[in-house]
C-alpha cells in the first residue's frame, strides 16, 4: 500500500512542526523524521492501528509520541489515507474526520 496525506493532515503536521520549532528547531526535525518513519510503517502494516468507528466509520488510530494519526484504509485502491494528526489534549470527538 502507499500512504496519501490528505490536506487536513498536512495542515496538522505543519502546525505541529511550527510549534515545536519555535522553541527547538532540532527537536522539530527529529519529530518530523520519526513521524515520517511511523507513516512508512503504516504503509506496510496498516492494520496496526485500532479501529475508531465510534468517531467515523472505517477510521483507525495509531499514535506517535502521543499524537493521534487518524487514517482509513482503502483496500480497493491499495492506499492508506492519513486524514488527521492530532495533539492528545484535543477533544477528538469534536474534530472532523471526513
Amino acid at each position: 500500500m502507499r500512504l496519501i496525506y490528505l490536506d487536513p493532515a498536512l495542515t496538522d503536521i505543519e502546525g505541529i512542526l511550527d510549534y515545536i520549532s519555535y522553541d527547538n528547531p532540532t527537536a522539530a526535525v527529529r519529530f518530523g523524521e520519526g513521524l515520517l518513519e511511523t507513516c512508512r510503517m503504516l504503509e506496510t502494516n496498516p492494520e496496526l492501528g485500532i479501529a475508531r468507528d465510534d468517531l467515523a466509520e472505517g477510521l483507525r488510530l495509531f499514535t506517535y509520541r502521543g499524537y493521534g494519526l487518524y487514517y482509513r484504509i482503502d483496500h480497493d485502491r491499495q492506499v492508506v489515507l492519513l486524514g488527521r494528526v492530532l495533539h492528545p489534549a484535543l477533544d477528538v470527538g469534536r474534530q472532523s474526520f471526513d
